[in-house]
């Protein structure tokens, strides 16, 4: 098969959150075309060797292994954490820089706080309209550009999906860029959400906005939020009744909270898909309480 048609994916994860990464991974290899080839890297975040043979366990049952990817973790050396952001977030950056093979010529990460309901081969094959990157817009509405200094007129992405043009991404030198622009900003009230604030800052200009059903976070599911535009309330509709991706965004998780999210249930139904079965520390009757 040829190289064009390989789909690589990269997630990133600590020890923490390697069970969650599984039932991501159980969703997508769940879902996906199973006439494309699938590549699926790990960014490593200090995942044990049992977490580590658990991931592997779960993808080997679509046939499809994890290559394990290490970062320089000396270059995040000032990079801002808060409660719920790790140094792990910010390893995304240098996707680019640790997947040196020349025929990758797109990647798609996905972060590990999500569940994918749809093949995304057609994520994998959209038209960039020769920018860097893919992304949807942040659902909180958040006016990061403009408290950044960086620009009025922007639109600001969430970096929980991203698809990246990887040559265009190096010849643009943009994780170096963006990791200047860390070290320059590493005042946690200016870099507010960490990251993201980051790749924004730098990659303001160079994003192609796509369909909020591609990252579906908690705001729209939760209908949180509303947009002032009418064809944009529509395609949050449209995002909510059909998610590609859903993204459990914020602090409330499906582990977590009693929210209720809709989509917290099949979080559950993939988790008996992976070794894990249930949660570190949980009873497996506890899985489907009120």
């Amino acid at each position: 098969m040829h190289h064009k048609d390989t789909i690589h994916v990269v997630s990133s994860a600590d020890d923490n959150y390697a069970h969650h990464l599984g039932v991501m991974l159980a969703s997508l290899l769940t879902n996906v075309n199973r006439n494309r080839r699938i590549m699926l890297y790990v960014i490593d975040g200090g995942i044990t060797k049992p977490n580590k043979r658990m991931l592997m366990k779960t993808t080997m049952q679509f046939g499809v292994p994890i290559r394990f990817l290490t970062i320089d973790t000396e270059s995040y050396k000032n990079a801002t954490e808060s409660r719920y952001i790790n140094k792990t977030a910010y390893y995304r950056i240098s996707i680019p820089e640790v997947i040196t093979d020349p025929n990758v010529e797109r990647v798609i990460y996905i972060d590990c706080d999500t569940l994918v309901l749809t093949d995304i081969s057609e994520l994998h094959d959209m038209d960039f309209d020769r920018k860097l990157m893919a992304a949807v817009e942040d659902a909180g509405q958040l006016q990061r550009l403009e408290k950044m200094d960086i620009t009025t007129e922007g639109k600001y992405f969430n970096s929980g999906m991203m698809v990246i043009d990887m040559e265009g991404w190096r010849k643009q030198n943009i994780s170096k860029k963006v990791l200047q622009f860390i070290d320059e900003n590493n005042d946690p009230d200016f870099l507010y959400l960490h990251d993201q604030d980051a790749l924004n800052a730098i990659l303001w200009d160079k994003w192609k906005p796509i369909h909020p059903r591609w990252n579906a976070q908690s705001f729209i599911i939760l209908k949180t939020k509303t947009p002032t535009e009418l064809a944009e309330r529509k395609r949050y509709k449209e995002a909510r009744q059909s998610p590609a991706i859903v993204h459990f965004t914020g602090a409330n998780k499906p582990w977590n909270s009693d929210v209720g999210h809709p989509f917290a249930p099949l979080y559950f139904d993939f988790l008996q898909q992976t070794p894990w079965k249930v949660l570190p520390g949980q009873k497996e009757q506890e899985v489907y309480a009120d």
